[in-house]
């Protein structure tokens, strides 16, 4: 019997340092089958991962470049070397720049696309907007086939940058239950709150702590991450005397450990591809709530079963609906169960083989 040759993939990330992005790169490359599929991953600077490759069936390339303009060559001769069936590149910059490039790649291959945040407002903080959503809209189409995180993220393709239909696919980010320190609280017990984001300005950190402010009853409210805000946000908390109440904690290995108990999950974010911190929260059981931002907020968040959505900027608004929440019979089990039901890995991964497996060699 004719034994099939494995599909090659070439998988390409600019790092392997804490985000969300490289994250779910992770979780891919650590559970998928490697009896099927030959898969190398390409890093372009793995000089500080904070993710490891656990899966021994993938082979770890480190690049050692650390801007994305300057790996066009390295990518072109590994992808020669290699002669992959499918590319998976993973970052919105280094899908548009090897889409601009595809014709010097071998022939056969296939460009797959993974997006990680909303492409229209992401494209209004780079250097140059104006070119860049040009740029998109001439050489995107260039990729077979775009991975989004959201029904959002796959309409704003379409909207904004004219992307065909049959080029795009939704993949929900999968989740395991986050190392937690839950205990049984009783009703008289001082709100823990907590928060797990990049501390930069789009993660919406700032009107989290000017709403938490509003809050009568006693909480803690703790900031996992680190990033550039951090001592803006510092001096916020200073400003407003809650140096008490809200701490910001630093990056930590196991965030959601951090807390004992997490009473709520706080989403400031002014908008989010897919929001994985949340969606951990969920999968530990723990209600969210969340300004109602544009992207996948929304398409996890069920009013009143997994937390509570906030329709306006409002932050006493917001502060209203986090004292509402603290006194909701919330399911904490149920949301446990349905999110793990509805995110788990096995799923998830098999929409990726689908996909894989719908390029013929």
């Amino acid at each position: 019997m004719q034994v099939m040759a494995r599909k090659k993939i070439l998988i390409i990330v600019p790092t392997l340092e804490c985000g969300g992005l490289e994250r779910n790169v992770s979780i891919i490359c650590n559970n998928i089958d490697t009896g099927k599929y030959d898969v190398t991953l390409a890093v372009l600077n793995n000089e500080h991962p904070f993710f490891t490759i656990t899966n021994p069936g993938v082979k770890i390339i480190d690049l050692q470049i650390k801007n994305v303009r300057k790996s066009l060559f390295a990518i072109v001769r590994l992808s020669r070397k290699l002669n992959p069936d499918i590319i998976l590149t993973t970052a919105n910059h280094l899908n548009l720049y090897v889409s601009i490039f595809k014709w010097v790649f071998p022939k056969k291959m296939k460009l797959v696309a993974r997006e990680s945040s909303i492409v229209s407002i992401n494209t209004e903080h780079a250097p140059f907007p104006a070119l860049y959503h040009w740029l998109l809209r001439r050489f995107y189409k260039n990729t077979d086939l775009i991975i989004c995180q959201s029904e959002y993220m796959r309409n704003d393709l379409i909207r904004h940058y004219h992307i065909p239909e049959s080029k795009l696919r939704v993949i929900y980010n999968s989740v395991t239950i986050p190392d937690t320190n839950l205990n049984v609280r009783g009703d008289n017990e001082m709100a823990e709150l907590i928060t797990v984001a990049r501390l930069s300005a789009e993660k919406g950190l700032d009107r989290l702590i000017r709403a938490v402010s509003h809050i009568k009853k006693p909480y803690r409210f703790t900031i996992i991450g680190e990033g550039s805000s951090r001592a803006a946000l510092q001096e916020l908390i200073n400003d407003l005397s809650l140096q008490q109440n809200v701490f910001l904690a630093g990056s930590r290995e196991k965030p959601f450990a951090c807390v004992q108990s997490p009473s709520l999950f706080l989403m400031g974010s002014q908008y989010e591809g897919f929001p994985n911190a949340m969606l951990e929260a969920l999968a530990a059981g723990i209600p969210v709530v969340a300004f109602d931002a544009p992207g996948g907020i929304g398409e996890l968040l069920v009013n009143k079963e997994n937390g509570l959505l906030v329709d306006s900027n409002d932050e006493s608004k917001f502060a209203e609906a986090v004292e509402a929440a603290l006194k909701f019979p919330f399911n904490r089990e149920k949301i446990k169960a349905t999110t793990l039901q509805r995110f788990n890995i096995n799923a998830v991964m098999n929409k990726w083989y689908d996909i894989f497996d719908s390029f013929a060699r």
